[in-house]
């Protein structure tokens, strides 16, 4: 017989054996395998269960082995399986014709309750394995969300053995019907509630259809925040398995109720910490950058949030996975998302407005825009800066690009993104994946533009990289196959810019003190009238 349990491990589900061995003595459950508390506590709770419904434990000594090992078991209950393998090592109840799963927690009158998290994990690896799952009704409708997958719902301990004795009393298997979520109230918002602020809206729909991180930066007011949300209603419906990976995620922190169907949105507090935006915590848990897989992450006041959160977001934007390392436990999460964040110019707010004067010192404004450093900057594809709209513009009719406007693009940009040989968008593609590309359809023009930009702005060999990829996209939404040397200069023009920090620079430059050495190798200074004559001594005292 092969009866199975389940563990969570690494953020994955993973199966165990459970054996069970009936031998002469005194009166005594023992349980090895490396089982964590709550299944060691399960020794007390079975003997009733099973005595609820008119079975008899065994009496004399029992042993619980649970293979492998060299395994932690924690994170599923065990009680169901336990029960079932000792009731069926001593004769009580038939062996499983099939390998199965068995899943579920017993109360003392034998009843399955279901458990915190992670059944749908569980199923999933019992789906690996070609072996159906046995577990409470509740948890049943959670695994009954894959396909292909047998799933008996059983409320007490006495319809698992009418099961496994073939009852017609037995319960029924649970068909696969996944329950579609709600929708989304952002799914509702039109890009043209947005007036004005053209250059900011078509950035928003090249973000949306390579892919693409955006920053938005303006003084308060100006619309980055209500921009933002109107991102999410642009993304394409999710494919299953994008679907079933964000399920997964959220089946460790609690019950599933179905596959989503659109885009997640997360937008977590500036007060968020480290491993809640990250992950981490004990045991290892997705942040809100895992749970936002294939969606947009929203960062409103990106300053305001914590360094360490936010330099840690620079590894997993380029390989679209979270790594976290513990002493005892290793995780490593899906976060394939849309960066999407705003900041204002200074503390204040109005350092750019032609209006209204900024009443922050120099020294607050650079260390304001020190908080975003210069390498997360650089893994921004696009980045706007935003002004304040005319009352006139604000009272009058939406002007281009609307929501019906940019789903045309959209349309348009995706089948071209499906007829490529990488099947997808740029803005997701690695860099291996890019030889192809920059030796394909490219016009001549295009390439000597990029060349030039590359050598004027200093850019790196990542900012390239990333010019091509919004260059290409702008291409997609015009239909167009060959990248030509317009679409590379409106790449360059969403570029972050790089005047401010030179300027800063130079400043620092000029004001940091110089060397007794330099002192020595620089001439005096004589002081000169405006008139280029000497000064008398009255002036010199002026």
């Amino acid at each position: 017989m092969e009866i199975f349990g389940a563990c969570l491990e690494g953020g994955e589900a993973r199966l165990i054996r459970v054996e069970a061995l009936l031998g002469r003595g005194l009166n005594k459950i023992t349980l090895v395998g490396m089982a964590d508390p709550v299944a060691r506590e399960a020794r007390e709770r079975i003997p009733a269960a099973v005595a609820a419904h008119g079975f008899a434990f065994p009496r004399g000594r029992v042993l619980f082995n649970l293979v492998p090992a060299q395994l932690p078991k924690s994170g599923l209950p065990l009680d169901l399986a336990l029960a079932v393998a000792v009731l069926v090592e001593d004769g009580q109840l038939p062996a499983p014709k099939a390998p199965c799963l068995f899943l579920g927690e017993l109360d003392l009158e034998g009843s399955l309750g279901p458990p915190a998290k992670g059944v749908l994990l569980a199923a999933m690896a019992a789906r690996a394995q070609g072996i159906s799952i046995v577990t409470d009704p509740s948890s049943a409708q959670e695994a009954a969300i894959l396909p292909q997958l047998t799933v008996w719902p059983c409320s007490t301990l006495a319809e698992v053995a009418a099961l496994l004795q073939g009852s017609e009393e037995g319960p029924e298997p649970l068909k696969n019907k996944p329950s579609p979520l709600p929708p989304n109230r952002l799914d509702q918002l039109r890009l043209q509630d947005v007036r004005g602020q053209e250059l900011a809206r078509k950035a928003a729909v090249i973000a949306a259809a390579g892919g693409h991180s955006l920053l938005l930066e303006g003084p308060p007011g100006t619309g980055k925040s209500l921009l933002a949300q109107r991102i999410l209603s642009l993304l394409p419906d999710m494919e299953f398995e994008a679907a079933l990976e964000l399920a997964r995620m959220e089946a460790l922190l609690g019950p599933v109720q179905s596959l989503h169907r659109r885009p997640p949105w997360r937008a977590p507090h500036a007060s968020i910490s480290v491993q809640g935006l990250l992950g981490g915590g004990r045991p290892l848990r997705p942040g809100e950058l895992s749970l936002a897989h294939q969606g947009v992450l929203f960062l409103d006041e990106m300053p305001e949030f914590a360094r360490p959160a936010l330099e840690g977001l620079r590894q997993p934007l380029d390989d679209g996975r979270v790594r976290i390392h513990r002493t005892r436990d290793w995780a490593e999460f899906p976060a394939r998302v849309l960066l999407v964040a705003t900041r204002n110019p200074c503390p204040c707010g109005f350092a750019s407005h032609p209006k209204i004067p900024c009443r922050c010192t120099p020294y607050q404004v650079e260390k304001y825009r020190n908080r975003t450093s210069g390498p997360l900057l650089d893994r921004f594809d696009l980045m706007v800066e935003m002004g304040p709209v005319d009352p006139e513009v604000m009272q009058g009719p939406p002007t281009s690009p609307t929501t019906e406007e940019a789903e045309t693009w959209m349309q348009t940009a995706r089948q071209i993104q499906l007829g490529r040989k990488q099947k997808g968008r740029y803005g997701q593609a690695s860099e291996a994946e890019w030889e192809d590309f920059q030796n394909g359809p490219m016009s001549t023009c295009a390439r000597q533009s990029l060349q030039q930009a590359a050598e004027a702005l200093f850019l790196s060999g990542r900012a390239c990289l990333r010019v091509l990829r919004v260059a290409r996209t702008i291409a997609d939404l015009k239909g167009k196959e060959t990248l030509g040397r317009n679409d590379v200069l409106e790449s360059l023009a969403y570029r972050p810019r790089f005047k401010e920090e030179v300027a800063t620079k130079k400043r620092n430059l000029i004001r940091s003190p110089m060397t007794p050495h330099q002192r020595q190798s620089t001439p005096a200074l004589k002081p000169v009238a405006a008139d280029g004559s000497k000064p008398t001594e009255a002036d010199r005292k002026t």
